[in-house]
């Protein structure tokens, strides 16, 4: 059992790395600051965030969000931003949700489908996939097949909302959703039986007024971070 374990001691963090991650990182995102406008964090942001850190410091796109918060939490202009929930939220995220998430920098809702099987001339039937969407293959993420499970956690986290019936004015985006792989075999496999046939629900995924304050405190890069555009 020890020996099992042994390689997980490596990735606790004890001080030394919480004070590199203070002097580098969150350095790093104040670095634009004026210094009369940067203020000592909350501790019940702070405290619980670096205790977080112990185990999921490694993860290079948690921790990134562990130092947004802190640098929001530091600077006086922001710091009525970082709102405590954020701590346990990340805590709750796994590295793909935090690039999920990321996208909703660039616009507020996407498009998702449902794909129902119904009883021919009748409504009654039941859910045959829902929550299919591109999310976790356009972040790039590890596991994109998982992508449904992942938007259903950031909803629980308050982060998201999922609206079932929701016509985005994204034709091309519902398309691409109509005609994926995944898609056309469940419609293949609802066609083969004779009691059913299939039909498509189109839906959204949108940020939530709680997500778009995570995105600011936690995701969004300060000003001084920002590269610059090369004309």
């Amino acid at each position: 059992m020890n020996i099992a374990l042994a390689p997980l001691s490596s990735l606790v963090w004890g001080y030394d790395k919480f004070s590199e991650f203070v002097t580098t990182k969150v350095a790093e995102k104040l670095k634009g600051t004026p210094v009369e406008k940067i203020m000592p964090p909350k501790l019940n942001v702070a405290g619980p965030a670096l205790d977080a850190l112990r185990y999921i410091g490694h993860e290079e796109a948690l921790s990134d969000l562990y130092a947004n918060l802190l640098a929001t939490a530091m600077d006086k202009a922001t710091a009525e931003s970082s709102h405590p929930a954020f701590v346990e939220i990340i805590r709750q995220m796994t590295v793909d949700e935090a690039k999920i998430m990321k996208l909703f920098l660039d616009r507020n809702a996407f498009p998702i489908i449902t794909v129902r099987a119904e009883v021919k001339e009748s409504n009654a039937g039941y859910d045959q996939a829902l929550l299919i969407n591109f999310l976790g293959e356009d972040a790039q993420c590890e596991l994109p097949s998982m992508s449904p499970y992942y938007i259903d956690n950031l909803r629980r986290l308050g982060l998201v909302e999922i609206l079932p019936v929701y016509g985005l004015h994204d034709s091309d985006g519902y398309s691409r959703l109509e005609s994926g792989k995944e898609t056309q075999k469940i419609l293949l496999g609802i066609s083969e039986t004779a009691q059913y046939e299939a039909r498509i629900i189109r839906g959204g995924v949108k940020i939530s007024p709680l997500g778009g304050l995570f995105l600011d405190a936690c995701i969004k890069l300060k000003p001084s971070c920002l590269t610059p555009r090369i004309m």
